[in-house]
């Protein structure tokens, strides 16, 4: 059974690459590569999981900016 964690880690790559990607696109890339039928919604929350990882990685480089001008 795949669930949307696995699905988040074969594709987060190309879903940074291309954050407009239509949901019908992430869910024909993934029937043709990982030979498995997903429906919508898990797509939606596998785009929104890569989404917001990428958001969290520049809030903590962002915090990180304050720390690094501290020190100069």
């Amino acid at each position: 059974m795949v669930n949307v964690k696995v699905i988040a880690d074969n594709f987060e790559a190309t879903i940074r690459d291309h954050p407009k990607m239509k949901l019908k696109e992430i869910q024909r890339r993934v029937t043709s590569k990982i030979h498995v039928n997903v429906n919508m919604i898990r797509c939606r929350k596998d785009k929104k999981m890569v989404k917001d990882k990428l958001a969290g990685n520049f809030v903590e480089e962002f915090v990180m900016l304050w720390d690094y001008a501290d020190e100069i």
